[in-house]
């Protein structure tokens, strides 16, 4: 018996169990931005420790930080795990991290919202006058949700 466990355990099948497709990896980075994104970008002077900021801001970005984390987490959860329905899961797992991104692009929509700019300006990078912002960040991570759900959905189409 275990002969035949050994046999059945070849480098090529551990190749293949272990080769993830580049679609997946673009949407597994962007979980993993999601999830680890708010630490990165607000738990610091420009927002979580800002002395100028009420508390009740304070809470909206810890808010803010806790929400991508388990969309991003939870995303991950989904593209990841080995399940019998492949394409729920990759539907699921692209949609719950880009939630937040859709979020924050709409944000700058609301009366007043303004980007890391108006407070710090010189923490964000202009172009011929444009800012940089956070706007940017999420059109070009969505940008990149998109083309990783493309390249996996094709993928999977072609194996299911």
């Amino acid at each position: 018996m275990i002969q035949n466990s050994v046999q059945n355990f070849t480098p090529s099948n551990v190749d293949q169990k272990r080769s993830i497709s580049i679609g997946k990896v673009l949407l597994s980075t962007v979980a993993g931005l999601t999830a680890i994104g708010g630490f990165l970008a607000d738990w610091n002077r420009t927002h979580l420790f800002n002395p100028n900021w009420p508390p009740h801001a304070k809470f909206h970005d810890a808010w803010t930080i806790s929400v991508g984390s388990l969309l991003g987490c939870s995303g991950l959860y989904y593209l990841l795990r080995n399940s019998s329905r492949p394409q729920e899961d990759l539907h699921i797992g692209t949609m719950l991290p880009a939630i937040f991104w859709i979020t924050q692009g709409i944000s700058f929509t609301f009366p007043g919202a303004k980007g890391l700019e108006s407070e710090f300006p010189d923490l964000v990078p202009r172009v011929k006058g444009v800012w940089i912002n956070e706007m940017f960040a999420s059109a070009g991570i969505l940008a990149i949700t998109g083309t990783g759900y493309a390249l996996e959905r094709s993928r999977l189409s072609k194996t299911h």
